[in-house]
This record gives C-alpha cells, structure tokens and sequence, in this order.
C-alpha cells in the first residue's frame, strides 16, 4: 500500500469510529460536542488536532465511560461490533484496582490481524515453538494475551511457564524450576517475556544444565533490553547449546493491544497496523501536533475499535517520531525514533530534580552485574537528609572484597557524573531485588521517605 493508500482506508475508518463514538460513547460523545466535531465533517486526520489529549487520569477515573455502549450504536452497525468477547487489564484506577479494557468480537478478529501482521515483522516461523514466560497475574494482562494471539494466529505450539504470585486455593502457577522442566521439554524455538524475568529464567536454568539449544529468538517487552543485558542473555544460551540468537524489543501498551513491533534488531518500533491506530507527538499545554523528530508526548487514536475506544489518549511516555518508510523493510507506519522517556520521571533529592531514567541508563551499561535498583530514603527525624542509594545485584562468589569496591567506587563515579548526586552503593545477592512471584516486571525505582504532611 501507498501513503496515499493508508491516509484514505484511515480516514474512511476514523469517520466511521466517530460515527459510533458520538452516538455510543459516554466520554468522548460529550467531548465531540463540545469540541464542535462533527463525524461527516472531518476530512483528514490533522481535523483530530480540534479536540483535546485524553489524560491517563480520565481513564482511571471512570473505565467504563470508555466503552462503547452496544444498545446505542446505530442499527447499521454489525452484531460483531456490539458483542463483547474479551477484556484485558492496564492501569490502576484510583481505588487500586487495575482498569478494564474492552474487545468486542469485532475487536478480536483485528488484534488476530494484528498480532498475524506482527509476527511477520518480527520473524516468527511456520515451524517455531514458542515459550509464554510472561507470569499469570491476577487479571489478564495485555502481555501474556499477545503471545496466546501471536501463536493462535499462526497455528503455532505455545508451553506457558504459568509463573507468577502464588496467591489462589487452585494449583495454576509454577514455581521457576516447574516452568523451566516444562518449557524444556517443548524444545522452544521463541522465548517471550518481560527482560528482567527472562534473564531469571536463564540464569536458573543455566544452573541447573537445561537445554535450550533450539532457541533462535527472543521476543520482549515491558522493559528496556540494554547492550549488557543482551550480551548476559546470549551468553546463558549459548551456555546452554544455542547458536545465534536475535533479541527483538516491543515498545508494548495494552491501549494498543500488541504494540509497536522490531523487524530487525535495534530498528526503531514501529507501527506495523497504521490502518488500525494512529500515533503522534503532541504540545503537552496546546495539544497540538508535534513536527516528527521533536520530542514530546506519545497520543494514540484509535481508527477501528468497537469496545473501549481512545482518540488522542496520551499513553504515559514522551517519544519523537518519524513518519518516513522504514529503511530495514520498507513497511509505512509510525516509528518510534527516540527511546521512550516515562512522563513524570523526576525526583527531588537533596533540592535536585534527579532523572531515574539517566540513572538506569547509566546502570544499564555495567557488565556482571543483575538487576539494580534505585532507592530514595531519609530518616524520620528533624534536619535529616535524603539519601540516593544504588541497589546492585552481584554473584557474590566472583567479587571480592577487592572488586567489590572498586565496582562501587565506579558505580558511584558514573552516577554522579549523569545526575550531580552521589549515591551510596549497597551490593545484594543475585535474584533478590526482584522478586517474579510478586511482579510482572522489576520494581527499578523506590522512593521509602517518610511523608511530610
């Protein structure tokens, strides 16, 4: 397909979604009046720029005044666009609660597109085994749904590590040694999970002598998969008989259903379903759109949705993007060019603004180390001062006391020179700091200060 091409199937889909979204839409039905937009008088995409960013607090606020309200929809629409058929989970709400999001039957048949269309990109096989080592959560989360997608679309066998918090009265989750004899003996060919677990499940398994000689791919997200961490995971592999292995990284949310996709190594994601969702830049005050390459924060529209449905709903993160074909595969559809930034990711330490993001980044480039951790306290008395404190996993056996301080001096050393603060840096044994049976993805920020009222 030609820009030309997509620019008329999204516009075609875009008036139609807002045809559904004025009538049946408790949220955005409201906002569309008062925007002034009207359905039949859009003409292009950049008409979108009328109405407001939706906030993540809108969401959470009242989930349920964005979906679609099946009984409202014109008669025109089909029964597959009214029908629920599943629901995954994102956020929390403002009770703690995760909030809900809504695929009708017509939903589902898109997101099997999707994940077919993706899996393409990112190199999946007709004859690949594929290992879910996302953990069974208590709500189903868009993760763990994308590999149960991913594999039905394309026929293919799929061993589920069912790890995860051990929290039900029913056997339904695995303790890590369970998952790695299951997931063996599939002889897997895709390992798929959140990095942090992934390499936990390497090291174990290359404990305890596994074979995993069959796998050629990994397939991540949720987290970022930095160059030493890459190096860790092909190193546990190949200890374990693997040949070559490429690492793929989605940049994944569950307001996208699958998300942006690799289809080589270190490419920039990429939105491979441009007919499906539109991304952009916006003015965080204006909201209006950004030119490509300048950062600022990510808004997804949806163009074909039926259940819950967000139009310029800002996702969290500030990206740039850039709009020109992919030079690895030719493919059309927003690329992410700049790696995402978490909105709101400056702590106050000492009367300093402090980056976690520089701060993981600089972690991030260690070798031989595990997991680290960044933890904000202070004591709970008068004139006490915060403290930055550097959590670092280690193999205990291989450093000693030698090496362990000279590591902690470059720790300390490196941090301070991204973000003015020098941190304490205190070692922890290997597998500590995160635990996988309480946390889908490593807890990388803590913030224990005792609050001022």
């Amino acid at each position: 397909m030609t820009t030309e091409d997509i620019d008329f199937v999204r516009l075609k889909r875009l008036r139609r979604t807002l045809e559904a979204v004025a009538a049946a839409h408790p949220f955005y039905s409201a906002r569309l009046r008062e925007a002034g937009i009207r359905p039949d008088r859009i003409r292009s995409l950049d008409d979108l720029e009328a109405l407001p960013p939706t906030h993540k607090s809108d969401y959470i606020a009242d989930p349920l005044a964005f979906r679609i309200n099946p009984d409202a929809l014109p008669a025109d629409f089909a029964p597959e666009e009214r029908v629920l058929w599943d629901v995954a989970y994102t956020t929390g709400t403002t009770s703690g609660r995760p909030s809900p999001f809504y695929n009708t039957t017509h939903d589902f048949y898109a997101v099997l597109d999707q994940a077919r269309r993706s899996n393409a990109a990112e190199g999946l096989r007709p004859d690949d085994r594929v290992a879910n080592l996302y953990p069974l959560a208590n709500f189903p989360t868009g993760a763990f749904l994308s590999v149960v997608r991913s594999t039905m679309i394309a026929g293919l066998p799929v061993v589920h590590g069912l790890t995860g918090s051990a929290n039900s009265e029913f056997k339904v989750r695995n303790a890590l040694v369970e998952a790695i004899e299951k997931v063996e003996r599939l002889r897997p060919t895709v390992l798929w999970g959140v990095p942090s677990f992934v390499r936990r499940f390497l090291d174990e398994a290359k404990r305890r002598g596994a074979d995993f000689s069959a796998v050629r791919l990994v397939l991540t997200s949720g987290e970022p998969v930095p160059d030493a961490l890459r190096k860790e995971m092909r190193e546990s592999l190949a200890q374990m008989g693997a040949g070559a292995v490429e690492i793929r990284a989605r940049y994944a949310f569950t307001e996208m259903q699958g998300g942006l996709v690799q289809c080589a190594e270190h490419a920039a994601p990429q939105n491979v379903v441009p007919d499906l969702y539109y991304l952009e830049v916006v003015d965080p005050e204006t909201g209006k759109r950004l030119p490509d390459g300048e950062r600022g924060p990510l808004a997804i529209t949806h163009l074909h949705r039926r259940g819950t449905v967000m139009l310029r709903y800002l996702v969290g993160d500030v990206v740039a993007l850039s709009r020109e074909p992919c030079p690895v595969c030719g493919r059309l559809g927003e690329r992410v060019v700049a790696t995402p930034r978490r909105i709101g990711n400056l702590v106050k330490c000492r009367g300093m603004l402090v980056n976690t993001d520089v701060i993981l980044d600089t972690l991030a480039s260690f070798e031989g180390i595990g997991e680290y951790q960044i933890v904000f306290r202070r004591e709970d008395r008068p004139g006490a001062m915060d403290e930055l404190v550097v959590r670092v996993e280690i193999e205990t056996a291989a450093f000693d006391e030698a090496r362990r301080q000279t590591l902690r001096e470059e720790i300390a050393r490196r941090v301070r020179q991204a973000v003015s603060v020098r941190p304490e840096v205190e070692f922890a044994p290997r597998g500590s700091l995160y635990d996988h049976e309480q946390s889908i993805k490593a807890r990388r920020v803590v913030d224990l200060r005792p609050v001022v009222e």
